[in-house]
């Protein structure tokens, strides 16, 4: 069963990422108009982000795999543009809640793709978090894929982790 295999891994198995990767590639593509290009990035990578943060996590009682979209102001803004027709304020409520819109569409994606390799799972409530010289860590250091990706509406993102779910 998939559960007990990734319960003893120490890393995200790529099969799993892959499917990340992908549904990645399909939530920015029906946003932004084209697909974004995933781009190999160093492990040590732990720039500092001024932007966005859009959280989320799909999980069952097992296992939960934790998704946080890093999107950089600028990109915060041409996504913005091109989902809603407007750019929209980057400190205002709105754009918080265009990124949770975005996370619960991605983590919706990604539970729905999951399920063909035997994960069923549910996605929690999407939380956003905007600053400046935000640094992306997991606590535990717990099994982690990080992935970025460049399109027409900018660079972001992607950190992934697998945890026990408590």
């Amino acid at each position: 069963m998939i559960i007990e295999k990734l319960k003893k891994a120490d890393q995200i198995p790529e099969e799993i990422s892959d499917i990340v990767k992908d549904s990645v590639i399909n939530t920015f593509s029906s946003i932004c108009g084209e697909a974004p290009r995933y781009v190999e990035i160093s492990d040590d990578n732990k720039e500092p982000l001024n932007g966005i943060i859009g959280n989320i996590a799909v999980f069952n009682p097992d296992l939960t795999f934790s998704l946080m979209m890093a999107i950089p102001k600028e990109t915060a803004f041409k996504i913005s543009e091109s989902f809603l027709g407007v750019e929209l304020p980057f400190d205002s409520d709105d754009m918080g809640d265009l990124v949770g819109e975005i996370a619960n569409i991605l983590a919706g994606d990604v539970a729905a793709n999951i399920e063909k390799v035997g994960f069923r799972g549910q996605s929690s409530l999407p939380t956003a978090t905007r600053g400046s010289d935000l640094t992306l860590f997991m606590p535990n250091k717990p099994p982690t894929v990080k992935m970025k990706f460049s399109g027409n509406c900018g660079d972001f993102l992607l950190n992934m982790a697998m945890s026990e779910s408590r």
